[in-house]
């Protein structure tokens, strides 16, 4: 008997045209990763102040290549929908795509450990609200703030 395939959970994030750099990156990772699962999506501030607020969510899949294969084939996305430097450097984000952790069995056993190392909880709420929806029994606490698009 094979053992199901790990799940990864990737936060995405836009300032610059998110409605179509954030369905668009979405469309290319289902291409990759079929049954992608995704949160519903949370508007947040810049939190460098450098540009405009931003769409975040929190995607769900089965992964079945190694994660350095996975980081190359987000950043090709991210390219893919306009992703550059300079335009960074002007606050303007069109496709922000990291893997926030992969998921090897189903259970939570040291996962809120990983998460309270990882993740200064006051300034990440743009990524718990949208991880809650998809990983309900996660006991992470947070300052509520960030407003449903």
């Amino acid at each position: 008997m094979t053992s199901p395939l790990p799940l990864a959970y990737v936060s995405i994030g836009s300032n610059y045209l998110p409605c179509k750099n954030i369905a668009s990156g979405v469309s290319l990772i289902g291409e990759y990763f079929p049954q992608v699962k995704t949160s519903q999506t949370y508007k947040s501030n810049d939190v460098l102040g450098l540009g405009a607020d931003y769409w975040n969510l929190v995607i769900q899949f089965h992964c079945p290549v190694p994660t350095k294969e996975l980081k190359e084939q987000l950043q090709d996305i991210e390219l893919a929908c306009g992703r550059n430097k300079a335009d960074q450097l002007r606050g303007q984000v069109h496709l922000d795509l990291d893997i926030l952790f992969i998921r090897k069995d189903n259970t939570l056993d040291g996962l809120n450990q990983i998460f309270a190392e990882q993740f200064e909880l006051s300034e990440n709420e743009y990524v718990l609200i949208p991880l809650k929806e998809l990983i309900p029994d996660l006991n992470a606490a947070w300052v509520s703030g960030s407003e449903r698009v």
